[in-house]
């Protein structure tokens, strides 16, 4: 979570029948539904954007019918500093993706929850009211559901470059890996000065420091081999967390995606960072696994590449991939590290529900494992330029 962020505080105790009933009727898609009795839990805070969820749940009554409901109500506050639109960590852009119906038919196999309402609150906020959607497989995923994931990723990326208009909507995100990497370039100056921290140490053991400095000198042929790419619209946040499997009306498998907070213009092959590496950093799979994870998700995007019509070179797709996981080795910089100094042990424990040190410790042999694939994009940058 950034330093200094301040995470929505509600009481949703103003709520009433009169203002829940126009919700409710619309998620059961019916115009006489009457609600019954109804109650709220909190579900989660963001790691990093304001955000706090609700879970409001209760019975309405309809022909004679007593028909449960669900609402999920997404509460974003404003961010000082986050104001614009292009901006990689711009507060509104989820509800502004909303609010302008893109989420709504998107192409390949991906899908937004359904949006009930936007409100404006008086402190500044934006209230979204959302779909609670469910998974049809669970909380733990067979590997192979993650190729079934990245082949709808690359359907839905494929789609825009091969025909699909390119939105040009001004919340998108635009340069968002260069903002994000360049976004820790404070922290990482700091993080000289405190290389022998306990916990740092633990973060960044061995040469894990110098590799990461050598990264960052060297970001911008990474970054500029990014800019190379074919570029796209990308979702930018599709790791297991945000990830449901749902069955469509047809029958098909479909990836639901919460979250769209990141959504922009970016290269091809970057949306497999986060649904391989983001998923492992917030330990949906085991360390030993990625090898198995990266095969499937890589080979499940390139098809879902070539349903859209795509066929261009896979190297191009690896690129993409292997060059973009800088997001996670530098951009998580200016993030992970005021944290470790601030001692937010509250933190990793209700986001990653470990100790510190325990997370800080697998981290760091996670790192390794990052490292490598940026090795294997340094190859691709060779080999290309020659």
């Amino acid at each position: 979570m950034e330093q200094g962020t301040r995470l929505p505080d509600v009481q949703l105790s103003d709520l009433d029948t009169a203002e829940l009933t126009p919700l409710v009727r619309r998620a059961l898609d019916s115009e006489t539904a009457t609600i019954t009795d109804w109650q709220q839990e909190r579900v989660s805070s963001g790691v990093g954007l304001g955000t706090t969820v609700y879970r409001l749940t209760g019975h309405a009554q309809d022909n004679g019918q007593v028909i449960p409901w669900s609402l999920i109500l997404k509460i974003q506050l404003p961010i000082p500093g986050q104001d614009d639109p292009s901006h990689w960590f711009y507060w509104k852009r989820e509800a502004e993706a909303y609010r302008s119906g893109w989420l709504d038919d998107l192409p390949g196999g991906i899908a937004a929850p359904r949006c009930y309402g936007i409100e404006e609150r008086p402190d500044g906020s934006y209230w979204l009211w959302l779909e609670e959607v469910k998974d049809s497989i669970g909380r733990k995923w067979p590997l192979e559901h993650y190729g079934i994931v990245a082949r709808h990723l690359g359907q839905f990326n494929g789609a825009y470059l091969v025909g699909e208009p390119m939105p040009t909507y001004p919340w998108l995100s635009r340069d968002g890996i260069r903002k994000h990497v360049e976004s820790s370039a404070q922290a990482i100056e700091q993080l000289r000065d405190v290389l022998d921290h306990p916990l740092v140490s633990r973060w960044l053991p061995g040469d894990a420091s110098e590799q990461l400095f050598q990264t960052w000198a060297e970001r911008d042929v990474f970054l500029e081999a990014l800019d190379r790419l074919p570029q796209t619209i990308c979702q930018f946040d599709a790791f297991r967390r945000n990830l449901f499997a749902r069955q469509a009306p047809d029958g098909a498998m479909q990836t639901v995606i919460v979250d769209w907070s990141y959504t922009g213009c970016g290269p091809l092959g970057a949306e497999l960072v986060p649904l391989v590496i983001g998923t492992l950093i917030f330990f949906e799979v085991d360390l030993a696994e990625l090898s198995d994870l990266d095969r499937l998700a890589f080979e499940g995007y390139l098809e879902g590449l070539q349903e859209a019509g795509w066929h261009g070179d896979p190297r191009l797709v690896r690129l993409g991939y292997t060059a973009g996981i800088l997001r996670y080795v530098l951009g998580t910089v200016g993030e992970i590290l005021p944290a470790i100094l601030a001692d937010r042990r509250d933190a990793a424990q209700q986001v990653f529900a470990v100790p510190p040190e325990v997370l800080l410790d697998q981290w760091a042999a996670q790192r390794r494992a990052l490292f490598s694939l940026l090795s294997e994009a340094r190859r691709l940058i060779e080999e290309k330029d020659t």
